[in-house]
């Protein structure tokens, strides 16, 4: 029981943080998941193939929220809660959601908010690394959000959107789904969920009800934008569907108790095993996990997540080999540069404290910055690499670059002032650490008068 406490422990204190709502009530808990962001984002790139606008141009944040929501702030960045996903019977459900945010971005749309988000695409957004346990291996964890996250300040209330603005984002995204050939009547069918499970809410508390007009009105807006496209009953795509039940039954492992998790997903379907599977993990059953993993991989050899999720077990039992061995299976089936999955690799190889694979984990780690160089953690570990190979200089640029991202500006002007001393002029890393020290200078001039 001890060891079982332990590792759920482990899990309170390196995966969740909160990104705080202006407000002495509220929190905001954004989630970061490979699955879930890819899967998404294969949503999004349908849905934009005729748009003028690429996928990469938004930015998908996942609160982690038994309240149903989803909403747009700072021009492309949307933000969706996982019950939302959970309470989708399709992906095509999913889908119009999805579709309805990306039509008030290609509206644009101003919304009102008691307050604007502020600077949010210029600073690191949190990251809760969802099923990755015990990321910093015997290390203390307290302030591990701010190793970690980088802070913005958010409304403490949702944007609220104007009747006429959601009449046209609707009826825009029957057009967005019908123009991509997806059935454009799920949105309709998602609001009817709504309307059923949800019929006396308290218009007071924030979810898809109170910041959108009501489901009945916005049905009848997208019947009438149906009429328009009488031939956009377009079948189900079955391999989008399987992938839909598997991060859904993923979700619901990560964000419900054991028991409703049992009581839900009660069969022996991939989606079942996958649940139970996820929820037995967080609830220290790693033997059943890793029974129900197993048998995941059998029949599903290509699947990287289910190697991913197993591979993060044997690393919160310290068997590191493992660990690596699964991971990089999950990376090579996965097939696609993911900055989430390098730092993973790069922290199980780190983990191993052998010379050669710490100097391995460098080069998954710089990797893992070049995707996405505001993932706070990955210089974190970066630094500690650095550190452990005697590279002192540039474990200090790196933990200079992580205290920027988190707004530490005096810890990171220091540590760049140390890093530059003993960096090789000329080079990529003396460069940054020179621009770092300039864009500092005059903040801590002014901080320290």
């Amino acid at each position: 029981m001890a060891d079982v406490n332990r590792v759920k422990s482990l899990f309170v204190l390196n995966i969740i943080f909160f990104f705080t709502l202006i407000g002495p009530t509220k929190s905001l808990e954004v989630i970061r998941d490979s699955e879930l962001e890819i899967f998404t984002n294969d949503i999004i790139e349908k849905l934009l193939v005729d748009s003028s606008i690429e996928a990469e141009d938004i930015s998908i944040y996942f609160i982690n929220s038994k309240q149903v929501n989803a909403f747009v702030t700072g021009g492309t960045n949307i933000f969706i809660n996982t019950e939302l996903i959970i309470q989708a019977n399709d992906y095509r459900e999913y889908t119009a959601v999805i579709a309805h945010e990306l039509a008030h971005i290609l509206g644009g749309h101003v919304f009102r908010t008691s307050e604007e988000i502020s600077n949010i695409s210029g600073k690191a957004m949190p990251i809760y690394l969802l099923g990755i346990i015990g990321l910093i291996s015997g290390a203390t964890e307290a302030g591990f959000a701010g190793v970690m996250v980088g802070q913005a300040a958010v409304t403490d209330t949702f944007t609220y959107y104007s009747r006429t603005q959601e009449a046209a984002a609707d009826q825009k995204a029957v057009s967005i789904m019908c123009n991509s050939m997806i059935d454009a009547s799920y949105l309709a069918s998602f609001l009817e969920i709504l309307e059923v499970s949800m019929p006396n809410i308290d218009s007071k508390v924030e979810n898809y009800r109170s910041t959108h007009p009501s489901p009945e009105n916005r049905i009848n807006w997208i019947q009438l934008a149906l009429n328009d496209y009488e031939n956009c009953n377009f079948k189900k795509d079955e391999v989008l569907e399987r992938r839909f039940n598997l991060l859904k039954a993923k979700l619901f492992g990560f964000t419900h108790s054991y028991d409703e998790t049992k009581a839900v997903y009660g069969s022996k379907d991939d989606q079942d095993l996958y649940a139970n599977a996820v929820s037995s993990y967080l609830n220290g059953d790693h033997k059943k996990s890793t029974e129900n993993l197993k048998t995941l991989i059998e029949n599903n050899k290509n699947n990287p997540f289910f190697k991913e999720l197993i591979g993060e077990i044997f690393f919160v039992n310290q068997k590191y080999d493992q660990a690596v061995y699964y991971q990089r299976d999950a990376m090579n089936d996965l097939n696609l540069d993911n900055d989430i999955y390098m730092m993973m690799l790069g922290n199980y190889l780190l983990s191993t404290e052998e010379k050669e694979k710490v100097n391995e984990s460098i080069g998954y780690l710089k990797k893992s910055i070049q995707i996405n160089s505001r993932n706070a953690y990955s210089w974190y570990l970066l630094a500690k690499a650095y550190a452990y190979m005697d590279n002192i200089s540039f474990a200090n640029y790196a933990t200079a670059e992580r205290y920027f991202l988190i707004g530490e500006k005096m810890l990171s002007y220091d540590f760049a002032s140390k890093a530059i001393k003993g960096i090789e002029e000329n080079t990529p890393e003396w460069y940054r650490t020179y621009d770092l020290i300039e864009i500092l200078k005059k903040e801590v001039s002014t901080n320290t008068n």
